[in-house]
């Protein structure tokens, strides 16, 4: 289950990133990735906090 959902987000990466590339520019595509990149890992930051207390 995880490869599913680790090798689809490769593929809606890939997806995104090309489409943002080819209608704003490589320069905006790299800020879109940088951005969900921060994203998720502020998600991830807040969902586990005190995860290891339990």
């Amino acid at each position: 289950m995880y490869r599913l959902w680790r090798d689809s987000g490769f593929a809606a990466g890939a997806l995104l990133s090309g489409i943002v590339a080819d209608a704003l520019g490589i320069p905006a595509a790299i800020a879109v990735v940088a951005g969900l990149t921060a994203a998720s890992g502020v998600v991830v930051a807040v969902r586990m906090r005190g995860a290891d207390h339990r």
